[in-house]
């Protein structure tokens, strides 16, 4: 009786799994705001912009952004890190307390500029959270710098420490 139960039971987990899955995946392309199925955290993506994705921009042409002055960069670091070391001129809005300090920030940026978000690490999602969270309050030019800090450093661009810009 136990075994016959057992069987059963081993049956229709995956039979629910795949009712769920399917009923799930149905209604997300019914959806007018579908939730993408998959996202990448290529460098080859660059200039692309796929419903839900951000663009992700290489260090070459955000160091020109940042040499023409038509930039600004927001660190989406912890604060801490921030003052250890940023690019230089970059505000800092650590993504943990952006419900905090995004209106401090956000007086910052002038309207016309683009928005580079970037953190450290190339599992990061720190700037990608950031950038999306700008997009979605209706900023238009962000970007975000995959693994930011440490390509920036490679490359030997400008840097500053403390916690001034």
């Amino acid at each position: 009786m136990i075994k016959s139960i057992f069987i059963k039971v081993l049956w229709q987990i995956p039979a629910i799994l795949a009712i769920t899955s399917c009923l799930g995946l149905g209604f997300n392309h019914i959806r007018s705001n579908r939730v993408p199925l998959i996202c990448y955290w290529s460098e080859q993506l660059q200039g692309s912009r796929a419903q839900g994705a951000v663009h992700i921009i290489p260090v070459e042409e955000a160091a020109r952004l940042f040499k023409n002055n038509n930039a600004i960069f927001l660190d989406a670091r912890p604060e801490s890190l921030y003052n250890e070391g940023h690019i230089r001129d970059a505000l800092s809005l650590p993504w943990q307390e952006v419900d905090e300090k995004f209106i401090e920030v956000a007086e910052k940026i002038p309207a016309d500029m683009a928005i580079i978000t970037y953190c450290d690490g190339a599992n990061c999602e720190l700037c990608d959270k950031l950038a999306v969270f700008l997009c979605e309050l209706g900023f238009e030019n962000v970007s975000a710098m995959i693994n930011g800090w440490t390509v920036w450093n490679r490359h030997n661009l400008p840097v500053s420490t403390g916690n001034t810009p």
